[in-house]
């Protein structure tokens, strides 16, 4: 049976660094709440639960043609270049500048070539209301901003 060897102190030190240097990423994302270093970060957005008579809010899109009917857009790298999270974690930089909605129309426009042009997109909350855990009532539709092309 093999006997373990001590570590050598050059081995000793970069474990010790390496391990120092984890806990410091992890404790400047707990501390400023970004997800930027994730996954040595805070990635919290289903960390919390949810009042079981509460409500639950979830962030959409609805793009409108020059037909002008409302209808959903899904959030990803293959309609509109981003995923939900993203966008919510910039939602007051959105609302106060819906020009920033842009870059996800000409994506989604891109992905979808043999259809027209979006002429607007909406930034939305669907918001469920909860009786004990459960969906109850309708879903209520807030428009958070618009974007409208120019």
């Amino acid at each position: 049976m093999p006997s373990s060897a001590a570590l050598s102190p050059v081995s000793m030190t970069w474990r010790m660094l390496a391990t120092l240097l984890c806990l410091g990423v992890l404790v400047v994302g707990g501390l400023t709440r970004s997800n930027d270093l994730f996954p040595f970060g805070v990635l919290d957005q289903f960390s919390r639960g949810v009042d079981p008579d509460g409500e639950v809010v979830n962030t959409c899109l609805q793009g409108i043609r020059a037909q002008g009917e409302p209808f959903d857009i899904r959030f990803g790298q293959r309609s509109v270049g981003a995923e939900r999270a993203d966008v919510e974690n910039q939602l007051e930089a959105i609302r106060a500048d819906p020009e920033l909605l842009a870059p996800l129309a000409a994506a989604y426009d891109r992905s979808h070539p043999d259809q027209d042009p979006l002429t607007e997109l909406v930034l939305c909350q669907r918001i469920t209301q909860l009786r004990n855990g459960s969906a109850h009532g309708e879903d209520e539709l807030v428009e958070v901003t618009r974007w409208v092309a120019r």
